[in-house]
């Protein structure tokens, strides 16, 4: 996820795509409480310019759209961390390459290519050319109605520049102009060429151009002739030609005109065949169930309605235009349909009287007779849209039946409409048609038998086995390099599991999401040991798109984007051999603190000790040479825990432990000369903000040039008890001398302290020279690493 999901006003609830400019993310717009889509600028592109203004110039142009088929935009802006978004309409009912794979019947395709191009048309009219219309660009809200969306790469007519980006494709080479694929400049009769495409591929399931890559596909663009269509399909191939001329002046020259010439072509007249109604025979009214399949009255006059759809490559042998035989049997319909629809609906609800759930009969097989209006056999997958009983009639008729009193044995052979939603709902399941399209899915369906007959264990099962699919749905993309899709199948299975109390799905989505953060986690803090900063935020941001606002990740991955600049803390080598944190600080980093009596003893078991054996130098304590020499760091004289800085090291020891770093880690570890200690920040903290002598030493050990405050310790303090200094380096005020590796005299005999100690009267803190081979338990050490 591209940074910290600090979007004020949002709550991110996961990513729904990404693409090569952008991120969008499904997220609740706190004050008006509705989810929206939230489209965010890759950081990277960001920090460009050129990228930063074509990302908020769609954003405005969609702003200045207001138009029924046009995406609306609710809200635009950069967050105080840079981060460029925009908050538009969240549509959830697929795309119409989605629909196009189903196959689409003819009277869809006016409909939904009927609403783009108005929608072009509106965006012409105002200077804007949208240059990638695509199937993928065409999105659904729940009411099922189209929505132009993605001006990523539209252009205003009137510019003289055009803002471009590396490695952004400006439009898709299936549907690109010809004039598009050789990069001119493009009007409005671009846009129309590429409807041409959609309708071709909608009519013969896949686009008209085909090749080995982009460039190719683009090439027969700009040379090769239009496929011819089918013979079935021939009386689109003018609308098509027309469309996709070469040359722009031969095409429509506005979408109003492509809008009409596409309606004319569907719905060309045809003269009528008169034929008398066919009457309802009494032999007929036992299959009076079979009106639950009939297509609704009002949908005649509605082609959407009433066409079947086309499956994709196979118009060779299913013709738009009707056969004789399908002729006579769609004329005859109008004629006894209509005056027969009262008393069909009136049979209906008889039927679903009679019917009680304890006296329910063997469910009848569906009538395949096409002449009493029954849907045919296969018809559940040709997408003709069966009417099914709602939620309305399912509680009038349990509010009612009590008080018809009708025999169910008087009405033998009435489809069961429980077990009717039970067979549908099987077949969605069968087909995958889990929770969509609206009104025709499993989960809407045994839903709706639940309400009708509460406690059906069938409904039961089905429901759980809806929420379930998405569980198995989100294992099958487990390993996608791009996590959005698996994510977006494991959210719905927890939505489903929780808002259905189905705990074993709820639960298992919430321990694949778990588990899958674990390991990214896991993964990501790898890459951060390696220093390697993009996988590493990389890994972060995936994981914060599965676990939004988790403070944690927030945390790490804000630390990820820093690697290896100033700041940036981390710890080298592992487990024995895990050195102290370490902060960068311009071209060094140098450990946070210095090494402790823990850090050191690890040493000291692992290598110290056998170097050094019995012979620890002389300690002298508080610098003296007249008092005890018998210290060592085990034992400095004063009561010390594991968190305080280790005293009574030569400095000898300290390189040691520097050079065992080095050999753990692989990195180059030393004691930092003088100069780069006092560049730091290391002296004379005198107001108690650092341990040194004051009224706390003097209570416990006298002495003059005391300072009147108390830091609360007379010895040493745990490291980092005092404020940070300079990049977050701890204890550079007081507390111990610190050892450098600079050398005074012959033979390195003495070497350079720099800093306070705890024990340092005021105003002593600037460098000074200490014999080498001497401990004092005044004095520490810290340790640098130099960075690559």
């Amino acid at each position: 996820m591209e940074g910290v999901l600090d979007f004020p006003g949002y709550s991110v609830m996961g990513v729904i795509g990404r693409g090569g400019m952008a991120t969008v993310y499904r997220a609740r717009q706190d004050m008006l409480h509705r989810e929206v889509a939230l489209k965010v600028l890759i950081p990277a592109l960001a920090a460009d310019p050129a990228n930063a203004q074509r990302f908020l110039q769609e954003a405005r142009m969609l702003a200045s759209l207001s138009h029924p088929h046009v995406v609306p935009v609710y809200d635009v802006g950069v967050t105080p961390s840079g981060k460029h978004y925009f908050s538009m309409q969240l549509l959830e009912n697929g795309d119409f390459f989605q629909r196009l794979q189903r196959g689409v019947g003819e009277a869809e395709l006016v409909r939904v290519l009927s609403a783009v191009a108005d929608a072009l048309a509106y965006a012409h009219a105002r200077g804007y050319v949208h240059r990638d219309v695509t199937p993928a660009n065409i999105l659904f809200d729940s009411d099922d109605k189209p929505y132009l969306t993605d001006f990523g790469i539209a252009r205003a007519m009137a510019l003289t520049s055009r803002i471009t980006a590396s490695g952004l494709s400006v439009g898709t080479s299936h549907y690109m102009s010809p004039e598009q694929a050789r990069g001119s400049e493009v009007d409005p009769r671009s846009d129309i060429y590429s409807l041409g495409v959609l309708c071709y591929e909608a009519l013969t399931g896949k686009p008209p151009f085909e090749g080995e890559d982009g460039f190719a596909v683009a090439y027969s663009h700009v040379h090769d002739p239009v496929p011819p269509l089918p013979e079935p399909l021939a009386k689109w191939q003018p609308l098509i030609d027309r469309c996709m001329a070469k040359d722009p002046a031969e095409r429509f020259q506005e979408c109003g005109q492509f809008i009409e010439a596409l309606r004319g072509i569907a719905f060309a007249p045809r003269a009528p065949v008169a034929k008398p109604p066919r009457p309802i025979t009494s032999t007929e009214i036992p299959a009076v169930d079979h009106v639950v399949s009939f297509p609704d009255p009002d949908d005649a006059a509605d082609p959407a309605k009433m066409t079947p759809a086309l499956s994709p490559g196979a118009v060779a042998s299913q013709a738009l235009v009707p056969s004789d035989e399908e002729q006579d049997a769609s004329d005859a319909q109008p004629a006894w349909l209509g005056p027969a629809a009262g008393v069909l609906g009136l049979l209906l609800v008889l039927g679903l009287f009679a019917w009680k759930p304890w006296e329910r009969q063997a469910a009848a097989p569906l009538a395949t007779d096409a002449a009493a209006g029954a849907v045919p056999a296969g018809a559940m997958d040709s997408g003709v849209e069966n009417v099914t009983l709602n939620a309305v009639e399912a509680e009038r008729v349990s509010a009612s039946d009590d008080d018809v009193g009708l025999d169910a044995s008087a009405m033998h052979g009435v489809q069961d409409p429980v077990e009717t939603l039970l067979q549908q709902a099987r077949q969605d399941l069968a087909a995958r048609r889990y929770t969509s399209p609206p009104g025709r899915n499993a989960l809407e369906r045994y839903l709706l038998v639940q309400r009708f007959e509460p406690g059906n264990t069938d409904a039961r099962a089905g429901i759980e086995r809806v929420a379930g699919a998405y569980l198995l749905l989100a294992d099958e993309h487990a390993g996608d390099d791009d996590p959005s899709m698996w994510l977006g199948y494991l959210q719905r299975a927890e939505e489903l599991g929780k808002q259905h109390q189905v705990p074993g799905v709820e639960a298992g989505a919430v321990e694949r999401r778990k588990t899958r953060v674990a390991e990214l986690v896991e993964q990501a803090e790898a890459a951060v040991q390696g220093w390697e900063r993009e996988r590493a935020v990389l890994l972060y941001e995936r994981a914060l798109s599965m676990e939004p606002g988790e403070a944690a990740l927030e945390s790490a991955l804000a630390r990820a984007r820093n690697i290896g600049r100033s700041g940036f803390a981390f710890h080298d080598g592992s487990g024995a051999r895990r050195g102290p944190e370490m902060v960068v600080v311009g071209k060094l980093a140098f450990s946070r603190t210095p090494v402790t009596r823990a850090q050191f003893q690890r040493y000291w078991a692992a290598a110290g000790e056998q170097r050094f054996g019995a012979s620890l130098p002389s300690c002298r304590d508080r610098e003296s040479l007249f008092r005890s020499r018998s210290h060592t760091f085990l034992s400095p004289g004063f009561s010390q825990a594991d968190n305080h800085p280790v005293v009574c090291v030569s400095a000898a020891m300290a390189d040691d432990y520097a050079r065992w770093l080095s050999q753990g880690s692989g990195k180059v570890y030393r004691v930092p000369a003088s100069a780069e200690l006092l560049a730091a920040g290391v002296g004379f903290a005198d107001d108690c903000t650092a341990n040194v002598r004051d009224a706390a030493y003097r209570a416990q050990f006298g002495g003059r040039d005391a300072l009147a405050c108390n830091d609360g310790h007379a010895a040493t303090s745990p490291v980092s008890a005092f404020r940070a200094g300079r990049g977050g380096l701890r204890d550079l005020g007081g507390n111990v001398r610190e050892w450098s590796a600079d050398c005074v005299g012959g033979a390195c005999r003495e070497r350079i302290v720099v800093g306070a100690s705890w024990h340092s009267p005021r105003g002593d803190g600037g460098a000074q020279s200490f014999p080498a081979d001497t401990g004092f338990n005044t004095i520490g050490f810290r340790v640098v690493r130099q960075i690559e």
